[in-house]
């Protein structure tokens, strides 16, 4: 193959009468990087917020819920045993989930108030900007919080500030039935970076919310976290042949199975769509073979008279073809592999130059554009192109081999 590869350098050389013609050859090669740029790119950031999204939505909910046939469980120490017997349970902990009206001065919000047992979170104390964990001590009052801090900021709030929490389980008064209210020192704040925990979770101590909601010993149910979150849907299927059959067990796949589904369904379809790219450098590739293969038909004629084979003219431009979509696909994963790596810090210093925003908290769940690149993602995408830059080579290499000497050399 060396003469081969030879006059496949030759030909994508540029001479002053054939300059267009390898203009476009090399034009074909730009398009194909580009593609194959924007691709690594763009899966780069899906595969980014797919991560993220996930990281910041389990950060402070439970791998798989277990709850009872009702609103609460009485037995649920027998049951925290039980689930600390599965597999891959990194730990298990009792929780209560319910809604509570916050408000200071002429201030309110509505938030989600979690009681939860703090000598078994680890997760939240990542994340406290301010202040620390409630007074777990004996001689400490049990009604302390701690909440995000957009909704801390939201309700004009700082650390050691009496907040009252109200309750919509109505409690019979002799005035009649109204809701309970308790006065909560805030002892604490965090900053999870998913704005829906920030600007509407409050968490609590189990016991001030058993007391709040006038439920005894009896929780909301049992919440697990596991070694290895991908093992959530096997431990759930293991949790609902242990526990009694009226157990409402539930894993983070089946809760945000619709979020999560059409993200996988959109980073297939920005996939499809950008290899569209790919796709349309492959054509203007064709076109410009065919050109070549019209331009040297003459040179085409006098290497077949001289003994080249049907074989070895195909590979002339199969080299063509291989040359023009290698070094596309190589410079197009250079470029995006640099791109995606330092994207975070290029869109950080493009805002810081230009003032402009382009992912709000208060809109978006996340903050920034994270990226993380998937190697199976790249070999995809580079062997795709490389495969489509191939095959599209075959029919100007067919019209090459094909092309008859005594009609090329007539008029010669």
């Amino acid at each position: 193959m060396r003469y081969e590869l030879m006059l496949a350098g030759r030909y994508l050389r540029s001479r002053r009468e054939e300059r267009f013609v390898s203009l476009v050859g090399w034009s074909s090669s730009i398009g194909v990087a580009i593609g194959v740029a924007a691709l690594i790119v763009v899966l780069s950031v899906m595969n980014g917020f797919d991560a993220e999204l996930k990281d910041r939505i389990l950060g402070f909910s439970s791998h798989v819920d277990i709850q009872g046939s009702g609103d609460t469980v009485g037995d649920w120490r027998e049951w925290l045993l039980k689930a600390e017997e599965l597999p891959d349970v990194e730990h298990a902990a009792p929780y209560i989930s319910s809604q509570v009206l916050a408000s200071y001065g002429s201030r309110a919000s509505g938030a989600i108030l979690k009681g939860v047992d703090f000598s078994r979170e680890s997760e939240l104390a990542k994340h406290l900007t301010e202040g620390g964990y409630p007074d777990l001590s004996i001689e400490a009052s049990p009604f302390q919080i701690v909440m995000g801090k957009r909704l801390a900021r939201k309700l004009g709030v700082g650390v050691g500030d009496s907040i009252k929490l109200i309750s919509p389980s109505a409690g019979i008064t002799p005035a009649g039935i109204s809701p309970r209210m308790r006065a909560f020192t805030l002892s604490g704040i965090f900053d999870s970076g998913f704005y829906e925990y920030d600007v509407g979770l409050i968490m609590a101590p189990l016991t001030a919310v058993q007391r709040l909601n006038r439920l005894g010993d009896r929780v909301s149910g049992i919440e697990l976290h596991l070694f290895d979150r991908d093992l959530a849907a096997e431990v759930a299927n293991i949790a609902r042949i242990r526990f009694p059959a009226d157990a409402w067990v539930v894993d983070w796949m089946q809760r945000h199975r619709s979020f999560f589904s059409a993200l996988k369904m959109e980073r297939i379809v920005m996939g499809v769509i950008l290899s569209l790219i790919v796709l349309v450098a492959v054509f203007n590739m064709v076109s410009s073979l065919v050109m070549v293969v019209m331009e040297r038909r003459k040179e085409i004629a006098i290497l077949k008279t001289i003994g080249s084979t049907h074989a070895s003219v195909m590979g002339v431009f199969l080299c063509m073809g291989t040359l023009l979509t290698g070094i596309g696909t190589l410079l197009g994963a250079a470029f995006g592999l640099l791109l995606a790596w330092k994207l975070d810090a290029l869109l950080a210093w493009i805002e810081n130059l230009t003032g402009v925003t382009f992912l709000s908290g208060d809109v978006y769940y996340i903050d920034h554009v994270p990226s993380i690149i998937d190697p199976v993602s790249v070999s995809l995408v580079i062997s795709v192109s490389m495969c489509m830059g191939l095959l599209a080579t075959f029919y100007p290499a067919w019209r090459a081999a094909s092309v008859p000497p005594a009609d090329a050399l007539r008029y010669e």
